[in-house]
């Protein structure tokens, strides 16, 4: 039987901008991606991501049913998976995740107490501040097409990985015209908002699957030490790669295939 992966895409970005990526997996196993993850209205974006884990939970039921999946996770999305697999283990054979944003040390309860209060100060310890502040209205996709790809967050994109971005990831503004994004900005704060801070009352041991972590040199969840406190607290064990956070959709290659070497080492 050919294995099973079930991939998590990162916040704002859809599914489908990963396809080089994926197109790296088909020889050897069955991938299956939620297209877009948050826009579902039966699971919404709730304090501790609680809804989000059980849409992941329920997309790997419906794909690979009487199967055990790889799960496959970049940022978001890897948070996402590893918290499905500490709540639904028996899912999994395994999984490796990409630079999860982990809320972890002795400031993780002071986090989680200033999310309970709603306080502005979460805008500004997380992305959503700066997420909100983004344009995500443009008057034609050729603006769009270049702004986008000027973009800090977008500049050292594979080529392909932005265009199937871009395909997919922009939509017409039915209500201002122009173009706008297809996962809102809003939303995409409220989920940075929301990101569980409650790691430091649970367990301090990795899930019952084996569990590795890539990070990237550039990463800021590396610089902070996050993967390092990973590897402390839980035994999780990490790999640093070239590249920054986004280092998926900027080799997507070269990343495939060392998430296909850490498949085979960890079985």
């Amino acid at each position: 039987m050919t294995q099973a992966i079930h991939f998590t895409h990162a916040n704002g970005i859809p599914s489908a901008s990963y396809q080089k990526f994926f197109q790296a997996f088909e020889q050897n196993y069955h991938l299956k991606a939620i297209p877009l993850i948050g826009m579902n209205p039966e699971f919404p974006v709730t304090y501790q991501w609680t809804h989000l884990v059980d849409q992941v939970i329920q997309d790997i039921e419906k794909n690979f049913p009487n199967q055990k999946v790889i799960g496959l996770g970049h940022s978001f999305g890897s948070l996402l998976t590893l918290m499905c697999a500490y709540k639904r283990p028996e899912l999994f054979s395994q999984l490796v995740i990409m630079d999860p944003p982990f809320v972890i040390g002795s400031k993780s309860a002071i986090f989680e107490g200033l999310q309970k209060l709603k306080v502005k100060a979460v805008d500004k310890i997380t992305p959503a501040g700066i997420t909100l502040k983004r344009n995500d209205h443009w008057h034609s996709f050729d603006e769009a097409y270049s702004a986008l790809r000027n973009n800090r967050l977008f500049n050292n994109f594979d080529t392909q990985c932005f265009d199937d971005f871009f395909t997919h990831g922009i939509q017409e503004d039915l209500g201002r015209g122009g173009v706008t994004l297809r996962i809102p900005k809003t939303l995409e704060a409220q989920i940075f908002r929301t990101v569980p801070a409650w790691w430091w009352r649970t367990p301090r041991k990795a899930p019952q699957v084996p569990v590795h972590l890539i990070t990237a040199e550039k990463s800021q969840f590396y610089k902070q030490g996050l993967p390092q406190g990973m590897k402390k607290t839980y035994g999780i064990e990490f790999s640093v790669v070239d590249g920054g956070h986004m280092f998926p959709l900027e080799q997507p290659e070269k990343t495939a295939k060392i998430v296909q070497q850490i498949i085979q080492r960890q079985q």
